[in-house]
């Protein structure tokens, strides 16, 4: 069933999964997140999309995080006379900042401040680095540069300059229209694109808190500069994301294996969720399978600590949506199998609160006893992220009545989450948590649970005490498959 996958899934949002019917299909098949991508579509396009996941949510019993990918400085290039140029090793072309149409040797760029960013002998890159120009000369509006690699360049296509300063604000003017929209929408969680130190994410962590919203903040590392300061954005951030594509730009290709460990690593050490991203099983895309290496590439991926797998194109335009969710999630399980991926205690590891050692002696208690699961009742959620930076095998299981919550942490590794009535008391809340997990098959008779939760349990964000319970009752029935919670089903094609 879904709830046996650890590692999450995030599945980008566009016109191949649109639709309440799609939608549906997509979360049946695995996606725990939906990414909704502020490069593409227009509020009301993004507001549609979010009713119908929130009214999914509801009707599946399956919490989901919506995740909003605000566009950032994204460098572009303009729109030709034909819809796209040809160019091709060798030749001159001219970069221009004018407002002009682009054609045969002129590729405009919206980005004004392109000339003061380059450098003769530098590098100009287009479209994730397909194409790669050489600049020669750098004049007040235009960049005369050589074709190193050539193709077709289409319209609108993203352009990088590899090292270059770029003299551009993080939240550009449409992300901050965007921001606000996103807030009043209540998405969970806002991605911050072309991170570079540490005050790009208190300046949007200002604007989140000024309007009162819960929502918590993704750094996506894809600048150079951001690598330089990766520790302070990674403390300062509530969850990052490796975003592969401008980042093997920026970095060189061949460097970017050792800094997605790099950032991975870090962010398992200091406990951050971290979504490894972009080109997972690019080739499902087009295709209904994937190639051996983006099998191998999303295997090492969860082997190495993410929390968060993301398909893009994948989901958002391919021709196999739903089957390239269902191929990760049959990936990621397959990999899951492996007992050595399990208990990363890091027991020499300094505890900052109190949360921190309940969290770390329910995971050692639970290897120690063999546990089934561990039951955290929680309000924010933060007491279950914690047990799962230890990546215990026992289930993690979230329980608590404030839906927000329970969406914001299903991006979280390992964490499936249970939505109970009110309680007033932990014997009271135990006995529904414990009709519900022999219900839905996650625990059976004998099974040992251990419970985290604050006491005096009526008062928020104080947890404080461990529990370990034997699930003695033998008179509940399991329910059918179609009475279960989604995520408590076998999964679909």
């Amino acid at each position: 069933m879904l709830a046996d996958r650890r590692t999450k899934i995030v599945a980008t949002i566009g016109p191949a999964v649109q639709g309440r019917e799609n939608l549906k299909k997509a979360i049946a098949a695995g996606m725990n997140v939906a990414r909704l991508n502020f490069s593409h579509g227009t509020h009301v396009d993004h507001l549609a999309v979010i009713k119908d996941l929130r009214a999914l949510s509801s009707e599946l019993n399956a919490p989901l995080t919506v995740l909003q990918d605000l566009q950032g400085p994204k460098i572009r290039v303009g729109r030709f006379e034909n819809g796209s140029i040809e160019i091709s090793e060798g030749e001159k072309v001219v970069v221009t900042i004018r407002d002009v149409l682009g054609r045969k040797g002129l590729i405009p760029s919206d980005f004004k401040a392109l000339p003061k960013s380059c450098q003769p002998g530098g590098r100009i890159m287009f479209d994730d680095g397909l194409f790669e120009l050489r600049v020669d000369t750098v004049e007040t509006e235009d960049i005369h540069c050589t074709v190193v690699y050539g193709g077709i360049l289409k319209d609108r296509k993203g352009m990088n300059v590899p090292g270059g300063e770029l003299s551009v604000e993080c939240l550009t003017p449409k992300d901050l229209v965007d921001l606000e929209w996103g807030l009043d929408n209540n998405v969970d969680y806002i991605a911050l694109s072309f991170v570079r130190r540490g005050d790009d994410i208190r300046r949007l962590r200002e604007l989140i808190q000024a309007r009162g919203s819960q929502a918590r903040i993704v750094a996506k590392i894809e600048m150079l500069e951001a690598i330089d300061n990766l520790e302070e954005i990674v403390r300062l951030s509530d969850a990052v994301m490796v975003a592969r594509g401008d980042l093997a730009v920026e970095v060189g290709q061949t460097r970017l294996p050792q800094i997605q460990k790099q950032i991975v690593s870090l962010c398992n050490t200091i406990g951050r969720p971290v979504i490894t991203a972009t080109q997972m099983l690019d080739s499902m895309t087009a295709n209904p399978r994937p190639t051996r290496a983006e099998i191998t590439d999303v295997a090492n991926a969860v082997l190495d600590g993410s929390d968060a797998l993301m398909l893009s194109a994948e989901s958002a335009s391919g021709k196999f949506p739903f089957r390239a969710i269902r191929t990760m999630h049959d990936i990621i399980l397959e990999v899951e199998k492996n007992g050595d991926y399990f208990y990363d205690m890091r027991m020499d590891a300094q505890f900052s609160s109190v949360a921190d050692g309940i969290g770390a002696a329910s995971a050692l208690t639970a290897m120690k006893l063999n546990a089934t699961a561990i039951v955290c009742l929680t309000t924010s959620g933060k007491t279950a992220t914690i047990i799962s930076g230890f990546r215990p095998k026992a289930r993690i299981i979230a329980v608590t009545h404030i839906v927000p919550t329970l969406n914001r942490i299903e991006l979280v590794w390992g964490i499936q989450t249970l939505q109970i009535d009110p309680y007033d008391s932990s014997d009271e809340a135990m006995k529904q948590i414990e009709e519900m997990l022999l219900q839905y098959g996650l625990v059976k008779p004998g099974d040992k649970v251990i419970l985290t939760l604050g006491v005096p349990v009526l008062e928020r964000g104080t947890t404080n005490a461990l529990r370990v319970y034997t699930i003695a009752r033998e008179d509940v029935r399991r329910l059918s498959e179609s009475e279960l919670p989604l995520r408590c089903r076998l999964p679909s094609a």
